[in-house]
Order: C-alpha cells, then sequence, then structure tokens
C-alpha cells in the first residue's frame, strides 16, 4: 500500500473537511479518493488540453485569413517594383545612346527654316510692351490713360528711351521718332500764329503742339522766326 502525504493550512483543512460532510463522507480520506478518482476529475484535468487545442485552430485560422488579405497587396507591390525596374532601364539605355551619339555644329544650330519659324512664332505670340505701343502711337498723354500706377508706368517708359514731357497738369510721352519729326517741323513753321502753326502739323502733332502752347512751354522766338520748345 501506497502512501500519498498532503500538506494544508489549517483554513484548507476546514475547508476540505466542511465539504466532506456536506458530500456525506465520514472520513476524510474517503471523500479525497472519490475526488481523485471521480470520473469528472479526468474532465477538468483535460480542459486546458482542449482549450489550447481550440486556441491553435483559431490562431492558425486566423494567420490564413491574415495571409490571404496580404496577398493580393503583396502582389501588386512586386509588379510595381518590376515596372519601375524596366522604366529605369529604359532610361539608361536612352542615356547611353545619347551620350555615346556625337551631336554636330548643324544640329546645335537651328536651321534658317527653323529660326525663322520660331522668330515669326515669338512675334505674333508676344504681348506688346508699353514702350511698343508708344512707338506705334507716337505719343500718349497721361489724362487719356487709365494707369493704376502711372509713376512706374512712365518711368518704364522714359527708361527704355521714350521722351517725357512734364507739365503743371499730366506728363506727355513720345517716341523718339515721333520727338525728332515734330521738332524739325516747328523749325520750318515761319507764322506766329498759332492757329495756323497747328493747320501746318497733322492731328496728333497738333494736338501736342496745342497743349504745349497753353502751358508755355513752346513760344514764338520772333528773333528766329520759328516756333521753340522749353523743355
Amino acid at each position: 500500500m501506497k502512501i500519498i502525504y498532503i500538506k494544508l493550512t489549517d483554513e484548507e483543512y476546514k475547508e476540505l473537511e466542511e465539504k466532506a460532510r456536506k458530500e456525506g463522507y465520514v472520513l476524510m480520506t474517503d471523500y479525497i479518493k472519490a475526488i481523485l478518482f471521480s470520473p469528472h476529475s479526468s474532465e477538468a484535468y483535460s480542459l486546458p488540453q482542449n482549450v489550447n487545442d481550440l486556441v491553435s485552430q483559431i490562431t492558425s485560422r486566423l494567420e490564413r485569413k491574415v495571409q490571404d488579405l496580404i496577398n493580393p497587396f503583396t502582389s501588386q507591390f512586386e509588379d510595381l517594383k518590376k515596372r519601375i525596374a524596366e522604366i529605369v532601364e529604359r532610361i539608361d539605355e536612352l542615356e547611353s545612346k545619347i551620350e555615346s551619339k556625337p551631336i554636330t555644329k548643324e544640329e546645335r544650330l537651328p536651321q534658317p527654316s527653323q529660326r525663322k519659324s520660331f522668330e515669326s512664332t515669338k512675334k505674333e505670340g508676344e504681348k506688346k510692351t508699353a514702350i511698343d505701343i508708344l512707338n506705334e502711337q507716337g505719343v500718349v498723354f497721361e489724362s487719356e490713360l487709365k494707369l493704376k500706377n502711372a509713376d512706374a508706368y512712365f518711368s518704364k517708359l522714359e527708361r527704355e528711351g521714350a521722351r517725357i514731357i512734364y507739365t503743371e497738369k499730366e506728363r506727355i510721352a513720345l517716341s523718339q521718332e515721333f520727338f525728332d519729326k515734330f521738332i524739325d517741323k516747328l523749325k520750318e513753321i515761319k507764322s506766329p500764329d498759332p492757329a495756323e502753326a497747328e493747320s501746318k502739323l497733322d492731328p496728333k502733332e497738333a494736338k501736342l503742339f496745342k497743349r504745349l502752347v497753353s502751358e508755355g512751354l513752346i513760344i514764338f522766338d520772333g528773333e528766329a522766326k520759328t516756333w521753340k520748345p522749353l523743355f
């Protein structure tokens, strides 16, 4: 016969004794034997193993599910990497071809027909500047312009070669060509009568002449018998 010793605290012994009494056992040893050899005791001991198996099954299923979700993205990523590698390879090929091919002087310079086409396209597409407009019109009066920044406008014209006349009321801009012709015509007018002098000028010149006379910037020189600008 084998003997098993179990060490219990006083509280544990009292609890075990109370359970034995409730179950109808007189001897404590009989109650302990009944617990150890009861059919339910084997189920109790096998439960943790069943739980482990269940956890293993759930884990395996989750791993398969996650893998199924990741696989499509992995495939797309690998395809993208492949395409990028092909593009890089093609670029390298093009660069090597360009570097290996010598460029002649004729290829570097545009042909006459190409230059002509480029220049004409540029002229058609270019926006006219203030000096371009002034060269076409000959003269512009500040009072007739709607400018947000008149100072900047006339300063820019002056820097680009325009002649600016400053009056008490306004600024007048003239292209150099218009200015030269205007002065030459004034020298040829010998009449001291302003109205007669205006009649010898074209409309734009006459308009400018009248404004400048009213401002005292053009006078008739009696000795030289001609109109003299004072600007």
